[in-house]
């Protein structure tokens, strides 16, 4: 059971990056009789900043799926070498304990970047992608609550069956987020052609 639940966090982190993407299309350069011009210096310093702040995000996101693993293989050496049951109830407590503290650095973390940059005013991009971003901080606020709940569960939580139904409410939690999330994503469509160019 354990085994599934460290699983089930690591894809849950993996499903929570889906709201840190760059859309590479939203940033393309101006194509066809727009191509002999520049992308203002405006939408290209925006695009840098952009990039910045989700790459700080991606970090975030690695560095939580790292922080699992490592516990994951704490907990297996553990194991491996406990004679008694004592001794296996301890490394669960620890393995507990580690997924606990790296939840919480993450909701801290991801709390912590605050809002991406917007976009300035009287591009062609500028409304899509002001919505593409409402829509992926949405969705990281869901995770990032349900995460938050779920460390405050699991650091509560005495018994097997306890654990275990706090991650069943993590998992509908970003399950249903995330459906949220491609639902809305879906209804804004694709973003403008020539999003670098004044509209």
């Amino acid at each position: 059971m354990k085994h599934t639940m460290i699983k089930s966090l690591t894809a849950l982190a993996l499903v929570a990056g889906l709201g840190v993407s760059v859309p590479a299309i939203a940033f393309a350069s101006p194509t066809s009789h727009a191509s002999s011009t520049t992308t203002p210096t405006a939408w290209t310093a925006f695009k840098a900043q952009w990039k910045t702040y989700v790459q700080g995000l991606e970090a975030i996101n690695t560095t939580y799926h790292q922080s699992v693993q490592s516990a994951r293989a704490t907990y297996q050496a553990a194991l491996q070498v406990a004679t008694t049951k004592a001794e296996r109830q301890a490394a669960l407590a620890a393995l507990d304990a580690s997924l606990v503290v790296a939840l919480n650095l993450r909701v801290s973390a991801i709390t912590g970047a605050g809002d991406p940059p917007s976009p300035p005013a009287g591009f062609n991009g500028t409304v899509w992608v002001t919505s593409f971003q409402s829509i992926n901080e949405t969705f990281r606020a869901s995770v990032v609550a349900a995460q938050s709940t779920y460390a405050a569960a699991l650091a509560a939580a005495t018994t097997a069956i306890e654990r275990e139904a706090a991650r069943g409410a993590l998992e509908t939690s970003v399950g249903e987020a995330t459906t949220a999330h491609a639902n809305a994503l879906t209804a804004l469509g694709p973003p403008p052609a020539n999003p670098g160019q004044p509209s």
